[in-house]
């Protein structure tokens, strides 16, 4: 099932609900479990979208009583669930080759949202995290392909590329039921799932320009990492960014002075004995200027990171839906870790990097990451053994491969 590339923000594939088929596009997030579609009548600040869920045109919708909310790490839903039919790949009529048919799919029909999807091309978040994670009664879609016995084994897998490789013609993409051998180079490592709602591993250790961190020594449970095909970026404990970073948070993301920020090098996540490396270029973004407003805040820097999200916050009791604080609008607060006078003179008018790496305290010990690691290494989650599989993605030699097979046109 292809994946399409949002400029590298996110990734998301066409599906269909209903009889007869609408079609949607929906974001298949490993850091979520319930599923979520926009309804056609959902304001999502003025705008409109080319699809959308009316439940009023689909043979097989059943709207239920149950009402839910949930609130994510950019934003909020809340809604009526419902059953319908969802099928996945390519659809003609009501019965197509090839596609994936869930039959009586739960999900929530959402009736009210905060910026999940406004300004952005997708209309449905389809949860593909453990069943542990969902609110009630809810069975995940994958779930549901299970106990439908819709596969031939209980896997799925992410090919994540770049919006340049795309160019090239090479297109991300998702499959179920198997793992794709030509996606990737080298031996698949298997690691064990010991936090079985997120798909979370034991993190060993990080190192940043060959140097150990040390950062998981002494805690009694260790480290945890999971792995968010929902999140742009990564997310780390505030204490283990602060210490991989040297630095105390100025903003959400971390940002450095250009000349400095070489000086971290190559980050690698030690999982399960395992190296896994990202190049100074692949976790840092390239210099931009700092602009600071007239109480010497942060200004968003307009670097080309997408959204943080969705990824799973809080799970939120329908009986408080109408009273979720995200839902009401509130000034804007500055984080305050420097003084104005400090923040003026190191960086106003001067270009300055950040890092991928944002603070976000999920649990204490608990690190995130997500497209910018996913597309480096491609990821496969088996829920027959419990367990996350890593290898090196191709696409870089693939790359090369084809710039050798096209000729330079002669000037």
């Amino acid at each position: 099932m292809q994946q399409i590339n949002l400029a590298d923000n996110a990734y998301v594939s066409e599906f269909y609900v209903g009889n007869p088929p609408q079609k949607m596009r929906g974001l298949f997030d490993t850091g979520s479990t319930n599923t979520w579609l926009l309804n056609k009548n959902t304001d999502i600040g003025g705008a409109t979208k080319e699809f959308s869920y009316d439940d009023t045109k689909s043979k097989s919708a059943k709207k239920l009583e149950q009402r839910a909310a949930i609130q994510f790490g950019s934003g909020a839903l809340m809604g009526h669930f419902m059953t319908d039919d969802l099928r996945l790949g390519s659809c003609d009529g009501e019965k197509s080759s090839g596609q994936i048919h869930i039959k009586n799919q739960k999900f929530g029909n959402v009736e009210k949202q905060k910026t999940i999807f406004t300004g952005n091309n997708f209309e449905a978040i389809i949860g593909m995290a453990y069943p542990a994670l969902a609110e009630k009664d809810v069975k995940p879609v994958f779930d549901e392909m299970i106990d439908q016995k819709l596969l031939k084994s209980n896997i799925f897998a992410y090919y994540f590329t770049t919006a340049q490789a795309e160019e090239k013609g090479l297109k991300s993409d998702m499959t179920f039921g198997y793992y794709d051998k030509s996606k990737f180079k080298g031996e698949m490592h298997w690691h064990n799932v010991d936090y079985k709602y997120m798909f979370g591993v034991k993190l060993d250790d990080i190192k940043v320009g060959g140097k150990n961190l040390e950062m998981c020594k002494g805690r009694a449970d260790g480290c945890l990492i999971t792995f968010d095909s929902g999140t742009s970026l990564m997310s780390f404990p505030t204490w283990g960014a602060e210490k991989m970073m040297q630095s105390k948070l100025p903003t959400a993301n971390f940002v450095v002075p250009c000349n400095s920020h070489t000086q971290f090098g190559d980050m690698t996540l030690i999982i399960g004995g395992k190296d896994y490396t990202l190049s100074n270029e692949e976790w840092m973004f390239p210099s931009q200027e700092v602009k600071l407003g007239q109480a010497g805040e942060f200004q968003k820097m307009d670097f080309s990171m997408g959204p943080l999200g969705p990824q799973l916050m809080a799970q939120v009791d329908s009986s408080a839906m109408m009273d979720l604080d995200i839902f009401k609008p509130k000034a804007e607060m500055a984080i305050q870790t420097e003084t104005e006078s400090e923040r003026k003179q190191k960086y106003h008018g001067k270009h300055a990097c950040a890092s991928t790496v944002m603070a976000m305290d999920i649990s204490r010990d608990q690190f995130l990451v997500g497209d910018i690691f996913m597309r480096k290494y491609y990821t496969v989650f088996d829920r027959d053994n419990d367990k996350v599989g890593l290898a090196e993605a191709n696409t870089t030699d693939k790359l090369k491969a084809l710039s050798q097979a096209t000729p330079e046109k002669k000037k």
